[in-house]
């Protein structure tokens, strides 16, 4: 927010006053009232002075940027050929422009700064974010002077991003509030600091872009994208299948019926099916624990620069397998850590480093169906059945 400033209605009051003493001084020594005229010119001076080593200080403290503009640059140039003409030719009348030239520049200063006095920013996203999508984020300003509109506002997010969006407003009433939505893409998952955001104008003349820094410190979770992936697409059928053979049990739950196979047990003949279709059919039983997944994730890495794409890899590919499994209803719990929240997870999956050494998880049997992602498929325990986990080696992502 950039906070109300009374200096500068002070300064623009000042030097009214200065110049409306400076006036009156002319008037008295056209007439001969040279120690009124004299009076009028010290008061000017002072109050000049006043504005300039007190108030003109305090104007300046906010963060504020200047770039000049190509027609700030030729207005320069003008002045400049003005002032060289008047003073070469002591020609009253290129007195007068220059004086008027000068004071354009003044007004353009100080009505620039209060175009950018008083304004609220707020700016609201959402509590979950992805990598690679889309992210609505809402900008609301807010003109906190209720006696003047600002006008041709552009605000604009400092993000580390490529592309840094910016939006534009033409004119904000005073006491009013606009808002816009604009799309934010993050790249990557991980951690990142919201901290600046820039408004700039040129309001109003166009000479100089005036910017004021807005620090809104605020810091971003970005989870991996759980965006349908190749290597996902291509793996899920065979991991599909193994966790539907995992599901069959005995349970109290009916799971299908199908064709006997040999090795069934004479219990789950299904007598009234086998009668309808003439072919024996037998029961299948869904496990008590049937829906349940737990998820390994080993961050232990051989030594090698190349592994760090490959494990990102995994980390991608790990979120979108948690977040399809979630979004079936199978119940999760995560290793490490034991988390069984999907968003725990991908907290945990967004902050997540390699690291290079030996494996600190045992990838042992615990009843559920198992996934696993590791860089080392060989510690896997032999005694996990075929049919109780899935194995995703990074080597090969």
């Amino acid at each position: 927010m950039i906070s109300a400033d009374r200096d500068a209605l002070t300064i623009a009051g000042l030097i009214t006053a200065a110049l409306g003493l400076s006036l009156a001084a002319h008037y008295f020594a056209g007439r001969g009232g040279w120690t009124i005229s004299l009076v009028l010119i010290v008061a000017g001076v002072l109050l000049g002075l006043y504005v300039l080593v007190r108030l003109w200080p305090r104007l300046l403290r906010p963060r504020f940027s200047y770039q000049w503009t190509g027609a700030g640059a030729l207005y320069l140039l003008s002045v400049a050929a003005v002032a060289a003409g008047a003073l070469s030719s002591a020609n009253n009348l290129l007195f007068l422009i220059l004086a008027c030239q000068l004071a354009a520049l003044v007004v353009s200063g100080l009505f620039s700064r209060l175009n950018l006095a008083s304004l609220e920013l707020q700016c609201v996203m959402p509590d979950h974010v992805f990598a690679g999508q889309d992210v609505p984020v809402r900008l609301a300003l807010r003109n906190l002077k209720r006696w003047m509109a600002s006008f041709s506002i552009r605000l604009r997010i400092e993000l580390r991003l490529p592309d840094s969006p910016e939006v534009y407003f033409a004119m904000l009433p005073g006491g009013r509030t606009a808002s816009m939505v604009v799309n934010v893409r993050f790249p990557r998952r991980g951690a990142y600091r919201q901290d600046t955001f820039w408004l700039r104008s040129g309001f109003p003349f166009g000479f100089v872009i005036k910017g004021a820094r807005l620090s809104i410190p605020r810091d971003l979770l970005v989870y991996p994208s759980v965006a349908p992936a190749p290597d996902l697409e291509s793996s899920w059928p065979r991991l599909s299948s193994q966790w539907e053979m995992h599901r069959v049990g005995l349970g109290q739950d009916l799971y299908r019926i199908r064709p006997y196979q040999t090795g069934d047990s004479s219990r789950v003949v299904h007598w009234k099916a086998t009668a309808h279709t003439g072919e024996l059919k037998v029961r299948e039983f869904a496990g008590e624990e049937d829906r349940r997944v737990e998820m390994v994730f080993d961050c232990s890495v051989p030594p090698g620069f190349y592994w760090y794409s490959r494990f990102e890899k995994g980390v991608a590919l790990c979120a979108s397998i948690a977040w399809r499994l979630h979004s079936r209803g199978a119940g999760l719990r995560f290793e490490p850590g034991g988390l069984e929240d999907i968003y725990d997870i991908l907290r945990y999956l967004a902050l997540v480093d390699a690291e290079e050494g030996p494996s600190r998880l045992r990838m042992e049997p615990h009843g559920s169906f198992q996934v696993i992602f590791t860089a080392r498929p060989d510690h896997v325990a032999a005694s996990l059945p075929e049919s109780s986990y899935y194995c995703y080696d990074l080597e090969s992502l």
